[in-house]
C-alpha cells in the first residue's frame, strides 16, 4: 500500500492544505483502488491535521503523521480485501460499523465479535441492531436505537447520504424484506444502488433516473424470486432537491388519497399512478406506486396501518 501528501492549490488550500494519496491495490480487490482524501487544518491554539477514512477520523500535529495514522486506518478497515462499501452509524451511541459488500452477499463486522451477512442489507442491520442491542453497545436490550447508513465515497473515502432508498416491506411471512439506500456517483453522472449481486445504475437524465432505477431494481429482484410484483417496491425518503427534479416527469391528477387530516398528491407516469408523501420531520418524500387507484390506496394504507398511523385500510380515502 502507498500513501503520500500532496500539496492542495485548490481555492480552499487554508481549511484543506493537504490531500492524501492512497493506493491500496497489493491489499484489495475492489474495483477501486485509488483515493484522494482531504486533509484539514484546526488551529486551536495549537495546529493540527485531520482527515476521515470511512466515518473514522484521524488528528495528529503533522501531515506526515496524519499519513502514517492514514495507513493504520486503511489497513484496519480493509475486510474480505475490500474497503467498506457502506457504514452504519449509530448517533446516539457514538458507534460506527463498516458494512461491505462481496459477490452477493453484505457482510457487517464488530469489533471483536461476529460478523453478520446477507443478501439483503436490510436483514445486516437488523441481524446487528439486535446483537448490538442486546450486548448493550446500543442501550438496553428492546431499546430503538436506530442504525443510518452511509454511502463511502469512491475517491474521497468521505461518507455520502443517500439520495433516497429502495424499499419493500413484507406483508406477510412468504415475503422478504428489501432496503438499499442510493447514492449518486462519484462522477455524478448517474445514481446507483446494490442489488441482486450487482451494481445496479442509470445514467442521470432530468430527474427520470429515479423510476428508472425503481425499475431495473425491481425487475431484478422479481427475477431472482424476491419480489411478487414490480410495484412492491417503492423509492422512499427522497431528498427534496431531488423530488423537484421527478416531480416536472409526473402528470398530476385530480384525485388524492386522504386520512387523519392529510392527504397525499397523486401523478400519473405511464402505465402507474404515483403518491407522494411529504415526511416533515426527515424533510423528505415518500412516493407509493400502484396500478390504478384503488391498488395505490392500499398500498399506501399498508404503510400507514404498519407506521401506526392508520388502524385498517378503510381510514384511507380516494377524494377529488
Amino acid at each position: 500500500m502507498k500513501v503520500f501528501l500532496e500539496q492542495n492549490s485548490d481555492t480552499n488550500s487554508n481549511n484543506q492544505p493537504f490531500f492524501a494519496h492512497i493506493e491500496v491495490s497489493n491489499v484489495s480487490v475492489d474495483f477501486n483502488t485509488r483515493f484522494r482524501v482531504p486533509i484539514s487544518q484546526r488551529v486551536n491554539g495549537t495546529t493540527s491535521y485531520l482527515a476521515e477514512i470511512c466515518g473514522f477520523q484521524v488528528e495528529a500535529e503533522s501531515p506526515n503523521a496524519v499519513i502514517l495514522l492514514i495507513e493504520k486506518l486503511v489497513l484496519e478497515l480493509v475486510n474480505f480485501a475490500r474497503l467498506p462499501t457502506y457504514v452504519f452509524i449509530a448517533r446516539r451511541s457514538h458507534k460506527m460499523y463498516p458494512v461491505y459488500t462481496y459477490e452477493d452477499e453484505v457482510f457487517a463486522t464488530t469489533p471483536g465479535g461476529p460478523v453478520f451477512k446477507h443478501v439483503e442489507l436490510a436483514k445486516v442491520r437488523e441481524y446487528l441492531s439486535d446483537y448490538m442491542h442486546t450486548i448493550g453497545a446500543l442501550g438496553a436490550p428492546g431499546a430503538s436505537e436506530t442504525l443510518h447508513v452511509r454511502g463511502v465515497h469512491r475517491e474521497t473515502l468521505g461518507l455520502v447520504r443517500p439520495i433516497f432508498y429502495l424499499k419493500k416491506r413484507p406483508q406477510g411471512d412468504d415475503e422478504n424484506e428489501f432496503w438499499a439506500p442510493v447514492f449518486p456517483s462519484k462522477t455524478g453522472q448517474s445514481i446507483y444502488a446494490y442489488a441482486v449481486n450487482g451494481r445496479r445504475e442509470v445514467d442521470i437524465d432530468n430527474g427520470h433516473e429515479v423510476l428508472l432505477l425503481r425499475s431495473q431494481v425491481a425487475q431484478a429482484l422479481v427475477a431472482d424470486k424476491r419480489l411478487k410484483e414490480d410495484y412492491d417496491l417503492r423509492a422512499d425518503r427522497l431528498l427534496p432537491e431531488y423530488w423537484e427534479r421527478v416531480k416536472p416527469n409526473l402528470e398530476a391528477v385530480l384525485s388524492k388519497l386522504a386520512y387523519n387530516g392529510s392527504q397525499f398528491d397523486v401523478y400519473k407516469e405511464g402505465k402507474y399512478l404515483v403518491a407522494v408523501e411529504y415526511r416533515d420531520r426527515e424533510d423528505r418524500y415518500s412516493l407509493y406506486i400502484g396500478k390504478g387507484v384503488d391498488d395505490l390506496r392500499e398500498r399506501a394504507a399498508k404503510d400507514l396501518i404498519r407506521r401506526k398511523l392508520a388502524k385498517s385500510v378503510t381510514d384511507v380515502s380516494v377524494v377529488g
